[in-house]
């Protein structure tokens, strides 16, 4: 009963980052289980945030888009723990997802809002509008970045460093060519520490305010 109790507490405490794993290791099942060749490239295809998708249905595209990967789905579980739990852990489940949510559709906007303006320009064929652009990074970039900077204990924040340190040669490729992912990677880091400044500053005042009203009743007490 005890051990069951602890197990309750921990999957209340880190519900968001356990949903997100549970959901996209049940996609990674269908994909590499279930699913043929041809039905994944579809299932791609369909949940690619790019700009023929984002016209269509742009709630369902930028939801789906963050739980199927084209592959190194095992790689992106074990960066997606890293980065959530000691980000869930620091803000709380709720704030956590609106962190690594707002990041996600953040970067997709961005980056795809970039490709929309060079293509109109001239400066993009129009096979851009279909490329596939799936995966969960824009939120693993958002929570890597917000672990290291806000997160509670040492060495949570170090592997969180060493996490992204490890991956944004790779994340970054193509960003001074103004590539989808890499200008989408950077949008989702710089919102995981802007987002994550703001959630913190509110929490602190939060708190400062009950402190100082608990100053200050007794200065009026003895004032009276």
């Amino acid at each position: 009963m005890k051990r069951a109790g602890v197990m309750a507490a921990f999957a209340r405490r880190y519900a968001m980052p356990l949903a997100f794993l549970g959901l996209f290791a049940a996609v990674w099942t269908v994909q590499a289980l279930v699913l043929p060749p041809d039905a994944r490239h579809a299932l791609i295809a369909w949940a690619s945030t790019n700009l023929s998708n984002l016209a269509v249905n742009p709630v369902g595209t930028m939801v789906a888009s963050a739980f199927v990967a084209e592959g190194a789905q095992g790689v992106l579980m074990v960066v997606a723990a890293i980065g959530l739990f000691p980000l869930t852990r620091r803000f709380g489940n709720l704030r956590a997802v609106v962190l690594v949510a707002a990041s996600h559709v953040l970067g997709t906007l961005v980056s795809q809002g970039i490709a929309l303006v060079r293509l109109e320009a001239g400066l993009l064929s129009d096979s851009v509008r279909t490329i596939p652009d799936v995966g969960p990074s824009y939120v693993l970039c958002a929570a890597l970045v917000a672990a290291f900077l806000y997160g509670r204990g040492r060495v949570r924040r170090l592997l969180a460093l060493a996490g992204w340190c490890a991956l944004v040669p790779v994340l970054l490729d193509g960003l001074l060519a103004l590539q989808v992912a890499a200008v989408g990677h950077l949008t989702a880091m710089l919102a995981g520490a802007l987002i994550g400044g703001l959630l913190l500053l509110l929490e602190r005042r939060r708190t400062a305010v009950p402190a100082a009203a608990g100053i200050a009743r007794p200065g009026r007490v003895a004032g009276a």
